[in-house]
């Protein structure tokens, strides 16, 4: 009797682990991820009402069986295990060997995937009872377990769980309940999609070519990170994923912008420009009235065009005239000289209406010479811009001696001084054919040549209008 009902289990055990392989190893053939395949073993404690024993751990029997699983997601998945144990009752029903397949729903939680997982299951199953004396019967159970898996090795895991079956139909045994406690430990091969991934990219190490990629990015089929845009971060921790080719970039993939001036490091031509100075759109400083002095530190910002400026940006005005240096045509006008809009003394009539000769005062020449003083050329820079301003006024240089000397001396001294102020005003602009030069010796004097003061006058050069 007791040879019968161990063959009977030893049958109800092979249909059970043939359907759990062929469930399992089914979903691997056909290439989908996620199935398990394994065993486990452990300890069962019978109910009191079967075993006729108390609960105690004395009375726990060895339990052995399959199992298999198909993952459906990294928290979800469906399990089919089945097992079987043989103990004595105190009952008088001798041997009784105890089978149970299940069925049902796994919740996983993994916080550390590649170390370790737990889960919960739950579901229901169906037991059947072999009694050497005694009736057999069978029932349907529920079922609710808790436990963790770990990694040991490539689409390896080993198991521990936790585990309470209890009946909720009542055929045998007199309708009384039946509840059951396990505790198993397993191994388990498969899950092809569950391997080492220690970068958590989703790519299993022992495909990985690259198995250091910081958390986030996102890697190819290989399990290298992407990088877009080329700036060395990796897209998905990359936060300007559109950085143009060469650009300078942070940790965080943006560009750059060492001055802080708005223009990034990768187009900016001018990356030391001091905080908060207005630039272009290369980077550099704007200078507005284009004086050299950048608008970011320039006081006087509209400064014209090609005026002298000092290094606030300011224009320079040596001679107070009102006219900028690099604008005044005359820079060293004396204070408080009436000037034109080119800085340049405004000049005054030669001749006055009634008159038609003025003696030039102050002009002149070294003893016995047509050597021009330097008082005399200064004089002679007044009388060139009175001829500038009056372009259409020609004159006769008249050069005079007094009575000393021979006539004839006197005559070639006088002409040679005269062609000396004609050459100094032609040098300072005034056109030849605007100026004609003649010496008269001493033939007009208008003074007395008996006194000193009376010579003095008739030394003159005198200009006469035509």
């Amino acid at each position: 009797m007791r040879g019968r009902c161990r063959n009977r289990a030893t049958v109800w055990m092979i249909v059970l682990t043939v359907s759990s392989v062929a469930v399992v190893s089914g979903a691997l053939a056909k290439g989908e991820k996620g199935g398990e395949l394994g065993f486990e073993f452990g300890a069962v404690l019978p109910d009191e009402d079967l075993s006729g024993e108390p609960g105690k751990l004395e009375n726990v029997e060895p339990v052995f069986g399959i199992r298999g699983d198909y993952l459906f997601s990294p928290h979800w998945g469906w399990f089919t295990d089945a097992s079987v144990t043989v103990f004595d009752t105190s009952t008088g029903a001798g041997d009784t060997t105890f089978y149970a397949a299940r069925t049902g729903f796994e919740l996983f939680h993994a916080p550390h995937w590649e170390d370790y997982q737990t889960f919960v299951t739950f579901g229901g199953g169906w037991l059947g009872v072999n009694q050497n004396s005694g009736s057999d019967f069978s029932r349907w159970f529920a079922s609710l377990s808790a436990g963790q898996r770990f990694t040991i090795g490539p689409n390896q895991l080993i198991r521990w769980e936790l585990r309470v079956d209890d009946t909720f139909t009542n055929d045998g045994l007199s309708g009384k309940n039946l509840t059951t406690a396990y505790a198993l430990l397993g191994y388990t091969w498969g899950m092809p999609n569950r391997a080492r991934d220690s970068d958590g990219d989703g790519v299993p190490d022992r495909k990985d070519d690259c198995p250091d990629t910081p958390r986030g990015a996102i890697v190819d089929s290989r399990g290298c990170p992407l990088d877009s845009d080329g700036d060395g971060v990796p897209d998905g921790i990359d936060q300007c994923p559109g950085t143009p080719a060469g650009w300078p970039v942070d940790s965080v993939g943006c560009p750059l912008d060492s001055d802080g001036d708005g223009v990034p490091d990768g187009i900016d031509q001018c990356r030391g420009t001091p905080a908060g100075w207005p630039v272009d759109s290369v980077g550099c400083p704007l200078d507005s009235d284009g004086d050299g002095v950048p608008d970011g530190i320039d006081e006087c910002p509209d400064t014209p065009t090609f005026a002298h400026v000092d290094d606030r940006g300011c224009p320079i005005d040596s001679d107070g005239d009102g006219v900028y240096d690099g604008l005044d045509r005359c820079p060293q006008t004396p204070r408080g000289t009436p000037v034109d809009e080119h800085g340049c003394p405004i000049a005054k009539p030669l001749f006055e209406e009634e008159r038609a000769t003025l003696v030039l005062e102050g002009v002149y020449f070294q003893l016995n010479s047509a050597e021009l003083t330097l008082n005399s050329e200064e004089i002679l820079d007044g009388v060139a811009a009175s001829l500038l301003a009056w372009s259409e006024v020609r004159v006769e240089i008249g050069g005079h001696t007094d009575s000393t000397g021979a006539d004839a001396y006197n005559l070639q001294l006088s002409r040679r001084r005269a062609e000396a102020v004609r050459a100094y005003l032609i040098a300072k602009g005034v056109p030849a054919a605007q100026l004609e030069a003649r010496g008269y010796g001493e033939s007009n004097p208008i003074a007395d040549n008996r006194s000193n003061a009376g010579r003095a006058k008739n030394r003159r050069v005198e200009l006469r209008k035509l």
